[in-house]
């Protein structure tokens, strides 16, 4: 799976002109309306405890290096220990977001660019944030990115928008 970093974004008209996911900056030349499909799936890992305002920073900063559109998120999607993570919770109820949680065995075997072998000591799984991101969408838009050491974030593109 290849990760398309801004350069590649910017050179790809199709992706940030005709894809909902992405958007471009407005110009002064008068009002723009901008649409945004909820194609975006982030995959989420996070030490324990973190908090909600932890995890929020986490996805902006992500979504602002990569210029991508936090309209655009279907969801998010982890491993079933997080089901119960506060922060987590918090974050996916105040921007009404559905949380998906997968066994370790279901992330397991998806073919990820960045196994972690503590992550597979830890959790039973080399990945979390791109395999839980890959369960949801069909290609890795951003791979793993680390944030605040606490939070893991990945985010794919799902082929159809989600309807909820």
């Amino acid at each position: 799976m290849a990760t398309l970093i801004p350069q590649q974004l910017e050179a790809t008209p199709m992706m940030t002109g005709a894809s909902p996911a992405f958007h471009s900056p407005a110009d002064s030349s008068g009002a723009k309306v901008q649409w945004h499909g909820r194609v975006l799936w982030l995959g989420i890992g996070c030490i324990r405890g973190t908090e909600k305002a932890v995890i929020d920073r986490a996805i902006r900063a992500v979504f602002q290096r990569y210029d991508l559109s936090l309209a655009a998120i279907a969801g998010i999607a982890t491993l079933d220990i997080k089901a119960d993570e506060r922060g987590l919770i918090a974050y996916c109820q105040e921007k009404g977001l559905p949380l998906k949680t997968f066994t370790a065995e279901e992330l397991r075997d998806i073919k990820v660019p960045n196994p972690s072998a503590i992550v597979n000591k830890q959790g039973g799984t080399p990945s979390v944030a791109e395999a839980a991101a890959l369960k949801m969408g069909e290609t890795l838009l951003v791979s793993k990115q680390i944030e605040a050491k606490s939070v893991t974030v990945a985010v794919s593109l799902a082929a159809r928008k989600y309807r909820g």
